[in-house]
């Protein structure tokens, strides 16, 4: 392993131990990492109430009951859990290309609070989340629409094809009054590291340049370990190893031990309101601030021809009431990903048209490739997400990508999508 992939394993990893919800945790709920995509907060999120347009349905009555039956397991075994189901269409058309693909997926989310649940102690959970993905309309999937019409980045990312898999089953210990966590399993190091409020092609931007960053070469879903620990101050330190070569659908054992092709990642932060949440007594809320720097490392992949590489990434998220502002720069060095850099900047303004959980989002991103001989790519992207009911979100989703990378006779690439979720 090389140096600086050691270096930053040896740091503290994953991202502090905080809560996502918009509501107070219920008792026994214990602080999670703050991104939106890890899987106790996708239970969580799905099993909070939200205010939707069509508050009745004449599902109400059973889904006073699921939620009732939920909170019943959990308060008897420490289990939790979550299932959804989401969808997308999507068209994209320039000058010569007309592109149309599908995606769609079902997921169950779980975790199981073994140690600590009644306070007496530290807290160890179990976690994980299987998982399919596949196409419903036609045989082009979602996320090849925009790169088989020029683009050098997809405009849906993680609607692909993935047979029924376990891409995360990991354990993780909170010490130290959940300032501390340690993580160790199959990780998904996306769902983890360089926070953004609106990062997720489940409820967020759904293009690749506002959610998944393509200057960082996540693996999807990796054996590794992380953990990471915050301070009074509201500065946190995390970090991780991981499996460079992990696949959601391999255990991973064989490529971790034997192939030795390591992807590391650390990360350092401020964000203002951890504060409040390490007052003994007292629930934590949080809030829209959000201020880190990440640097990862990669070795080379051999089997993919995949060069060595570093990188990082500035990211700063500051709320103001409503609007929630966002900007983010991020380097790769090495022709390990398929952009040397990015600049993305956007905001959220939430609660519109008096729905507190309403949002509409823009982006604005510019992408330099790795590849020299291509030009930089342009981008706008803007989404709508409706909760329709409390249980079902629409988001009607536009991206405009500018001197699309791949397609140089084009000048405009516009990328339509449709996306439902339903979480339960």
């Amino acid at each position: 392993m090389k140096p600086i992939s050691l270096s930053l394993a040896l740091s503290l990893c994953a991202v502090p131990a905080l809560a996502i919800a918009q509501t107070a945790p219920p008792a026994g709920d214990a602080p999670v990492i703050r991104n939106p995509n890890d899987v106790p907060n996708v239970i969580r999120d799905a099993n909070t109430p939200k205010d939707s347009l069509v508050r009745e349905t004449p599902a109400t009555g059973f889904l006073d009951r699921w939620f009732a039956f939920k909170n019943s397991l959990y308060e008897q075994t420490g289990f939790k859990f979550s299932v959804a189901y989401h969808q997308v269409v999507q068209v994209a058309s320039s000058d010569n290309r007309w592109e149309t693909g599908s995606g769609a997926g079902a997921e169950f989310d779980f975790t199981w609070e073994v140690f600590g649940r009644n306070g007496t102690g530290p807290k160890g959970l179990v976690g994980g989340k299987a998982e399919t993905r596949f196409n419903f309309l036609n045989a082009t999937a979602a996320q090849s629409v925009a790169p088989k019409a020029g683009s050098i980045w997809t405009g849906a990312a993680g609607y692909g094809e993935q047979d029924l898999s376990i891409p995360q089953l990991w354990y993780e210990h909170h010490l130290v009054r959940d300032r501390v966590l340690f993580r160790v399993g199959k990780i998904a190091p996306f769902a983890v590291f360089d926070y953004n409020k609106y990062k997720s092609p489940r409820t967020g931007f759904i293009g690749q340049p506002q959610n998944v960053n393509p200057t960082i070469p996540y693996p999807a879903s990796a054996l590794g370990f992380g953990g990471g620990a915050r301070l009074t101050n509201g500065i946190f330190f995390a970090g991780g190893l991981f499996d460079a070569n992990g696949s959601p659908i391999k255990d991973g054992f064989d490529s971790f031990f034997n192939q030795r092709e390591f992807f590391a990642i650390g990360e350092v932060g401020w964000t203002p309101d951890f504060v409040e949440g390490l007052e003994p007594g007292k629930d934590y809320t949080p809030g829209n601030d959000d201020y880190h720097l990440t640097f990862w490392h990669s070795d080379g992949r051999k089997d993919i021809g995949r060069p060595e590489g570093w990188g990082f990434t500035g990211s700063v998220q500051k709320g103001f009431g409503s609007v929630v502002p966002f900007a983010r720069y991020g380097y790769s060095s090495g022709g390990a990903t398929s952009l040397k850099h990015l600049v993305s900047i956007g905001a959220g303004y939430e609660g519109l048209f008096g729905y507190d959980d309403d949002v509409l989002a823009v982006g604005l991103n510019w992408g330099e490739p790795s590849n020299s001989a291509l030009d930089p790519q342009y981008g706008f992207e803007a989404f709508y997400r409706m909760q329709l009911t409390p249980q079902i979100a629409v988001t009607p989703d536009v991206l405009v990508i500018v001197d699309p990378a791949t397609d140089p006779s084009s000048d405009v690439l516009g990328v339509f999508s449709i996306r439902g979720r339903i979480a339960l």
